[in-house]
């Protein structure tokens, strides 16, 4: 018998947070777990293969998180598919309530809500500068017991669900993204499809997240930011776009120099590989632009205008200046407030 659900982790030194994650995991459908563990030897498979003896643990190199991914969803058997993050911890009936609402809309990406430790929201999926930096959305903000469906414009990659066959027509995530961003390249390429995005917060998932932008990160984030304006945007809003792409290029510049020589060897890397991999980028902007169903002035429409400076800045006050300041500026060019025609 097939299972209805296949959850999918990936663990890379994560035993510590599957212990916390694995007994959260339930469902009053037929469920299966698939585990791929990007690093064999530091002892989690074998952890596994004594406490959790029916689910399903397959040995990779590290190769990145979603082509670890799309290495479980080859195992998985499920009509529908689930990717989780270890360092997760779901509330009762999270499973079931995401399961339920991705039958009620096939055709789209579902993604719960994500709550830090502390209880306050760490993300209602995922929202987008117009110049491509991702952050969480509403993030910060109090819990509420009101439920309720958000549309945001990207789903949160620490959770999604969605059938199979969304997953299949998508190919997955990206696998040469390697680490960050991959979630949102999935869903703007969905979104570029017709397909939609939906934070169902009657779901409820704690996700240990703390920000923490080092100088690998921030190369890994600046890297993947690139990528995903070059394949997703066509040539015509880069162009009107470039004044906006050049002031915060600017900023990720005095942002990497205020930090010092590692993050600015890092923001160097990225044009090393942009140029070295431009074959790679070029190829799948040609199959993402010929796949797309909407425009670009549907996708700015949801954006963000302000930079996301108090998820960066710890001083309130000056965070929410800089911000008033960036949205009044990049509200010419498109985002929420003007959108591109």
């Amino acid at each position: 018998m097939f299972p209805t659900l296949s959850v999918i982790l990936v663990s890379y030194h994560s035993q510590h947070d599957l212990e916390q994650c694995l007994p959260s995991l339930t469902c009053s459908s037929p469920m299966e777990v698939i585990i791929v563990d990007n690093d064999p030897q530091d002892g989690t498979s074998q952890w596994l293969s004594t406490a959790y003896p029916d689910i399903h643990v397959i040995a990779s190199s590290n190769s990145g998180y979603g082509a670890a991914c799309n290495l479980g969803m080859k195992h998985a058997r499920g009509q529908f598919w689930c990717v989780l993050n270890p360092d997760t911890r779901l509330y009762p009936g999270a499973l079931d309530t995401l399961l339920e609402t991705s039958i009620a809309h096939p055709d789209a990406l579902i993604t719960p809500a994500l709550l830090q430790p502390s209880g306050i929201v760490n993300a209602y999926g995922n929202t987008m500068h117009i110049t491509g930096i991702t952050t969480c959305d509403h993030f910060g903000d109090a819990w509420t017991d009101s439920p309720r469906f958000y549309s945001p414009l990207l789903a949160s990659g620490a959770a999604i669900m969605a059938p199979r066959n969304i997953w299949e027509r998508l190919g997955g995530f990206d696998p040469s993204y390697f680490l960050y961003m991959e979630d949102a390249d999935l869903s703007l390429r969905a979104r570029l499809q017709g397909l939609t995005v939906i934070c169902d917060t009657r779901a409820r998932i704690m996700h240990d997240y703390t920000l923490n932008l080092t100088a690998e990160k921030f190369y890994w984030l600046e890297r993947n930011r690139w990528r995903t304006l070059l394949t997703t945007y066509s040539t015509r809003t880069l162009i009107t776009l470039t004044i906006p792409l050049i002031a915060t290029e600017i900023a990720t510049w005095a942002y990497a120099l205020l930090k010092g020589p590692q993050y600015v060897s890092a923001h160097l890397r990225v044009y090393l590989w942009l140029f070295r991999n431009h074959a790679v980028w070029r190829v799948k902007r040609v199959a993402v632009q010929r796949s797309r169903t909407i425009s670009d002035a549907t996708l700015l429409a949801e954006m963000e205008t302000a930079y996301p400076l108090n998820q960066l800045i710890s001083a309130r006050w000056l965070a929410h200046h800089l911000s008033r300041w960036s949205a009044r500026f990049f509200g010419w060019f498109g985002g929420k407030k003007v959108a591109l025609r």
